[in-house]
């Protein structure tokens, strides 16, 4: 298909209504009266209709077995117990739904998939959100990829995800049979600035996988899925955009358009310049394009209007963080290879101190940001709890480990022990002052884990996890649910996930023969699982209820 991208815009009204959660009446003549259902399928028709005159696309959709489409679920933020009853996190289900009814003229088999966040089970978002009755109003299958069973590829063109595990399902768009359509929403994040159409693979790979690298490679990572998965058509839900700190949720941006295309890089690229970002400034982006996913004759058709989106913000030093929680010291020490070298205690500045902080963007440091603005989002706050948060494991200088606040101040590992303030440690890099910490976010990256430490140190409870969620029960009973679900794969011998490890490290594969070296992917079969790792993977399945 020729790379194009089409943007539409909505005709001019009020959106902000059921653009998280379906209302009851959806189906019925009632619903699709609405002046706001009109107009959006009005629009999502005119986008496609455009683009498959641009490209031609209905005719692969028409010749594969199925299509396999793809919103963006991670949570879906409906009456779930904080400050406001709708946060746009997730792909708007009327959106959602005009477009399955677009695709239903080219393909009958088609397939909605999802894995929310761990530990959020996929059955309670496609409830919330009402998922479950467009597919039964539809009449397309429904399946949350979580409790599938996995196969294994080897990328050898990868930076560092050279293991891949996916659905059984998602083999087919692998091997050509099915089509791969991905449906994000137009919002910001935390972990990669932006995230949109190729980004949304990141829940098709099980969780395990998921966390894995799940730090300062994360862009490379998410580059690397590429040689693998790459949409066949990608669908921006710019209805309701979202601004902030996904995966905490995001504010609504009255954006009011449809955009599409068929390199998704070039669609995400768009989109980005949309949300009025410089795409030149996204690493995930720019990492796609140096590994030639792009498209450099790309057409776009339709006006790009350029909105001004709050930028994800994952600093708990900068000045915004520190008004809002002034009782809570953020000391950072990383000595990774990429993180400045520092050779006096008293030479680092507030700028050299930031650029610790964020020697492991993508990780750990972005997830307990998350954590904080749940707090922030909570209907009840106290700012003011005192904390000492430990970013890194302290940099070596003659003798001693030092970390640094946001002034530049140096701490030893002494001083900090000797504190009266309790100590929060953030990831496995921590470790070494783990021991004195009240609270701890083990694991490289544990995004759930980091989110519910910032909660627990400022003494509220996690928003999805209180009574205040209306949905709780259901989550509760999913949870469980799914857990024993794929307890019960493991237990059978079939791979749903790869064993949890959480260590800063590529991951090491068999060596690749030369001959296949230039390869995107190659098959690579699971082994028969034995005995020793049945057993470790259903500990590890137990461990999602424990975050």
């Amino acid at each position: 298909m020729e790379p194009h991208v089409v943007i539409t815009g909505a005709p001019a009204m009020d959106y902000r209504r059921d653009y998280v959660a379906l209302p009851r009446n959806y189906g019925t003549t009632e619903y699709y009266k609405r002046k706001d259902i009109k107009a959006i399928y009005h629009t999502v028709y005119q986008n496609l209709n455009l683009l498959d005159q641009k490209t031609g696309f209905s005719k692969k959709l028409k010749s594969s077995e199925k299509l396999i489409v793809k919103p963006n679920l991670v949570s879906v933020y409906h009456k779930s117990g904080m400050k406001d009853s709708d946060y746009p996190e997730s792909t708007d289900p009327r959106v959602f739904d005009a477009i399955i009814s677009y695709l239903k003229q080219f393909q009958k088999n088609i397939i909605i998939t999802e894995s929310s966040g761990k530990p959020m089970p996929t059955r309670t978002s496609f409830k919330t959100a009402g998922y479950d009755r467009i597919a039964r109003h539809h009449n397309t299958g429904l399946v949350t990829l979580e409790t599938c069973p996995v196969v294994r590829y080897l990328l050898p063109k990868a930076e560092v995800m050279k293991e891949v595990l996916i659905p059984e399902l998602y083999k087919d768009i692998v091997d050509g049979r099915a089509c791969y359509i991905s449906v994000p929403k137009l919002k910001t994040n935390l972990y990669t600035g932006v995230t949109l159409g190729f980004k949304n693979a990141m829940g098709t790979i099980p969780y395990a996988l998921r966390e894995r690298n799940h730090n300062y490679y994360i862009n490379k990572k998410l580059a690397d899925l590429l040689y693998l998965l790459k949409p066949d058509l990608t669908i921006i839900d710019g209805i309701i955009g979202g601004e902030g700190n996904t995966p905490a949720p995001v504010d609504p941006v009255d954006t009011h358009v449809i955009i599409s295309g068929t390199n998704a890089l070039e669609t995400d690229t768009v989109a980005t310049r949309i949300m009025g970002i410089d795409p030149d400034t996204i690493p995930l982006l720019t990492e796609a394009r140096k590994r030639g996913f792009g498209a450099p004759d790309v057409q776009i058709t339709g006006d790009c209007p350029v909105f001004s989106f709050r930028r994800a913000n994952p600093s708990l030093m900068d000045e915004e963080f520190h008004k809002t929680f002034p009782n809570i010291l953020v000391l950072a020490g990383h000595c990774l290879p990429h993180a400045p070298r520092i050779t006096s205690p008293d030479a680092v500045t507030p700028g050299l101190a930031r650029e610790l902080e964020m020697a492991c963007d993508g990780g750990c440091l972005n997830a307990l940001r998350s954590g904080f603005d749940y707090v922030i989002y909570a209907p009840k706050q106290d700012f003011s709890v005192p904390l000492a948060i430990i970013i890194g494991g302290g940099v070596p200088i003659s003798g001693k480990r030092y970390w640094f606040d946001r002034d530049g101040k140096p701490y030893t590992e002494k001083e900090i022990r000797a504190m009266e303030t309790p100590l929060l440690t953030v990831g496995n890099c921590a470790s070494i002052l783990e021991d004195a910490a009240r609270y701890k976010t083990p694991g490289c990256c544990s995004p759930s884990a980091c989110m519910l430490a910032a909660t627990a140190a400022m003494k509220i409870p996690f928003p999805l996890l209180s009574l205040k969620n209306e949905h709780f029960f259901h989550f509760g009973l999913s949870a469980v649910s799914m857990v024993l679900s794929r307890s019960l794969s493991c237990l059978r011998g079939k791979w749903i996930d790869c064993p949890s490890v959480h260590k800063d490290q590529i991951y090491p594969v068999p060596e690749i023969p030369e001959e296949s070296r230039d390869k995107d992917y190659l098959p690579w079969p699971l082994p028969k699982m034995d005995p020793a790792t049945r057993l470790k993977l259903v500990k590890d399945q137990f461990r999602i209820l424990k975050l």
